[in-house]
């Protein structure tokens, strides 16, 4: 089969329709990518048991400004993702860069989130003001040990405790919701370990598990947040939001207009740890077509779940990120997954799982989720998704 190129950018006369006038904008191209994350660095202060970080082989390092200047003003000039992440390995706050990164990113009018563990709010407590008011339009904080007894699992640094820890993110959740030009919105995240017959969980632990005891938790965090703020909602209305979490998926609860809870199930990390896996053989999965990802040294990857770089597409050292997408490994990738072929070893892994029938249903699942129920949801709520 011939390779599929990304369609190549137009010069903007070639793109008018002779129907507009000439004073009329054409329509921007949709972008090519939904997300793209860029991993300022991969160092990272927290040793968590549920992230491959003690497991990885790849070099530590933080990504040069230099090269990170050159990717951000490529996605300036053309429109290749609809998002950017600083985060793929790594707690990108503790990249010596990381405001600097952010004000480019921002002066390019570039969509930014960031995920965090939240340990600088705490370990340097400048970081709190200053992300504030760094107009950065989502930060993601990854609690996901939402109290001292499960906080054990994070590997924190020994002069980081648990309350200090949290202490550090309600402070800077608060002083977020209190600063009334910060347009930036707060996805807190809850690790749900409730069992899920689509995961394949990265090691046995129990975090949080069921209806009861993650729904406990939400009102216990969404109290100490929202107190006595003076837009805070109504309680009722609160509860309401609480009361519709079902365990075992990802989910979002909004309570307030910049303060999202978001719980998420106990991943697989790609099933890099399992003793025994059955490879998948078939399924669907948005790697290098909706999504890909940047290593710190410029490699780029396919997906979030590539930590080790194991599917190299190219390097942006080397050429732009658009060309790269465009190129033979990244075509015959997504060609296979058009195909609902599971080509790639690294990808067979992936999406197999410990057992056959669970194998099966996980494969099938990816089909049904990306091809049905995803574009399905779409249609029903055009915000679905875009978080």
């Amino acid at each position: 089969m011939p390779l599929l190129p990304l369609p190549a950018a137009r010069p903007a006369e070639l793109r008018r329709s002779s129907r507009l006038p000439l004073s009329a904008s054409p329509p921007s191209p949709p972008p090519l990518l939904d997300r793209l994350h860029i991993e300022v660095t991969n160092v990272c202060n927290f040793k968590c048991e549920f992230c491959p970080d003690a497991i990885m082989e790849r070099k530590r390092g933080h990504m040069d400004l230099g090269l990170l200047r050159q990717i951000l003003d490529e996605l300036a000039k053309q429109p290749i993702t609809r998002i950017i992440t600083f985060h793929l390995m790594g707690e990108p706050l503790i990249y010596p860069d990381i405001f600097a990164a952010i004000e480019m990113a921002a002066e390019r009018g570039l969509q930014l989130h960031l995920t965090t563990n939240g340990s600088t709010f705490q370990l340097k407590p400048d970081h709190v003001d200053r992300l504030v008011s760094s107009g950065i339009p989502k930060v993601t904080i990854s609690l996901q040990t939402p109290d001292p007894h499960t906080f054990t699992l994070r590997g924190a640094p020994p002069k980081l405790s648990a309350n200090a820890y949290f202490e550090g993110i309600t402070r800077y959740v608060r002083t977020n919701l209190r600063t009334a030009d910060s347009p930036t919105r707060v996805h807190i995240k809850f690790l749900d370990t409730t069992p899920h017959p689509f995961l394949v969980p990265h090691k046995p632990m129990k975090v949080v598990e069921g209806k009861a005891q993650m729904q406990e938790m939400l009102r216990e965090w969404a109290s100490h947040l929202l107190a006595d703020l003076p837009d805070c909602p109504d309680q009722n209305w609160i509860e309401q939001q609480i009361d519709c979490h079902k365990p075992g998926r990802w989910q979002l609860i909004p309570l307030h207009p910049k303060l999202v809870l978001e719980t998420f199930p106990l991943d697989s990390w790609g099933n890099v740890e399992a003793d025994s896996v059955v490879p998948a053989s078939f399924g669907y999965c948005n790697g290098a077509s909706q999504q890909a990802g940047i290593l710190h040294d410029g490699t780029v990857v396919p997906c979030c779940k590539d930590f080790e770089g194991h599917i190299p597409l190219g390097n942006v050292k080397e050429k732009p990120l658009r060309e790269i997408l465009s190129s033979a490994p990244a075509c015959h990738l997504r060609q296979g997954f058009d195909r609902f072929q599971v080509e790639n070893l690294v990808c067979q892994r992936c999406m197999g799982a410990d057992t056959r029938a669970k194998a099966v249903l996980r494969q099938a699942g990816s089909i049904a989720y990306f091809k049905v129920y995803n574009p399905l949801m779409k249609r029903l709520q055009p915000h679905w998704g875009k978080t």
